[in-house]
């Protein structure tokens, strides 16, 4: 039987979408719906029973043309939840930082508490027991040798407390971005982000390329990646 999976994700979705209509031998044992709109429009959901609906017009307008014509989210459908992006950002912990583990913890707090991805989470969390895994926003593209160069220990640490100090509570997990494509322990490799598509809804529904200095958003190579990993983690059944 196939895994039913919800995406929610912001403009990010292009590199994830345009991922899995090219991979045709994921579909067999997965269904992905994905619910996206641009920027922070998904702040526009709220809960009502199971199901999360949008407070406007144009959020419905974005949900309906990314799911395929749903008009909001049944909770109750999906099997596992994926929320991408939504003001989720990488958290970095330095080997050898000279903070207290108390520090730490409130900052990786801080930084969690207020983004749409954990408000999101709340409420899907509050309805049903199903799998939710977290995407942060891709690293940004490195744009010369000359970037500093970080340890991808310290990133790898990051997601770690992330995961123990806040998802873990929710029966929920943050998925690290792939090594593959992280250089110099905290950007993404170049290649993936040339080419990376735009999320293009209501009158403008052709396809178009980001601009070449958009160094945030990552192309359907990233996407391949990404859901790859993601897959393999959901498969694991990892432990939250």
């Amino acid at each position: 039987m196939k895994r039913k999976i919800c995406v929610i994700v912001n403009s990010h979705v292009g590199a994830l979408k345009t991922a899995w209509d090219l991979m045709p031998e994921w579909h067999s044992e997965n269904e992905l719906v994905f619910f996206a709109a641009r920027a922070n429009g998904m702040s526009d959901l709220h809960l009502e029973g199971k199901h999360l609906i949008p407070r406007s017009l144009k959020l419905e307008e974005s949900i309906r043309f990314t799911s395929g014509g749903l008009s909001n989210i049944d909770v109750s459908d999906y099997d596992i939840f994926l929320i991408y992006g939504l003001q989720m950002e990488a958290f970095f912990i330095e080997q050898d930082t000279f903070f207290s583990a108390a520090v730490v913890r409130q900052s990786v707090i801080d930084s969690v508490s207020n983004t749409l991805s954990l408000h999101i989470l709340k409420q899907i969390r509050s309805v049903t027991d199903s799998g939710i895994y977290i995407g942060h926003c891709p690293l940004p593209e490195l744009q010369s040798v000359e970037e500093e160069v970080y340890s991808t220990e310290d990133y790898i640490s990051g997601v770690e407390v992330m995961n123990d100090e806040v998802f873990k509570s929710f029966r929920a997990k943050l998925i690290p971005q792939p090594v593959a494509t992280i250089v110099n322990g905290a950007f993404t490799k170049p290649e993936f982000s040339k080419g990376s598509k735009r999320l293009s809804v209501g009158d403008d529904r052709d396809e178009q390329e980001h601009p070449e200095h958009n160094r945030k958003h990552m192309n359907d190579a990233f996407g391949r990646e990404w859901l790859s990993h993601f897959f393999e983690q959901a498969s694991a059944g990892s432990s939250y």
